[in-house]
């Protein structure tokens, strides 16, 4: 059986404020999803000049799923990021434990939650 993960992506902005939902397999842990998965979503939301680009792209891609889908999925890691655009503060979660970055994600900010989490 793959492992199987689900990471919910929460944006807040001046034009858009809320979730969606990403599942995938091939990782089965958090650092795993962080450094595979987040990590992408993180720097693509950073480097986008405008949220709604990132989302168009996330819809063209056809990479989020719906909230039932996300909801029925027995995944073997639950992952969440949350975003609030208009003041720069970006976080990736697993459960009650939080790693907040210090602005913007920097790939070397990225790589030290990934061995945090690992250890």
């Amino acid at each position: 059986m793959a492992e199987t993960y689900a990471l919910r992506v929460q944006i807040e902005s001046h034009e858009y404020d809320g979730e969606f939902y990403l599942i995938g397999e091939g990782y089965g842990t958090p650092a795993d999803v962080l450094e595979n998965v987040a990590a992408d979503h993180l720097l693509r939301i950073a480097n986008a000049p405008r949220i709604e680009e990132y989302l168009l792209d996330v819809l063209k891609h056809e990479e989020n799923t719906g909230e039932a889908e996300y909801e029925a999925t027995d995944s073997n890691v639950e992952c969440w990021i949350h975003v609030d655009v208009s003041y720069q503060r970006y976080a990736f979660g697993i459960g009650d434990r939080v790693f907040e970055f210090s602005g913007e994600p920097t790939k070397s900010e990225i790589v030290s939650i990934v061995t945090q989490l690992q250890s």
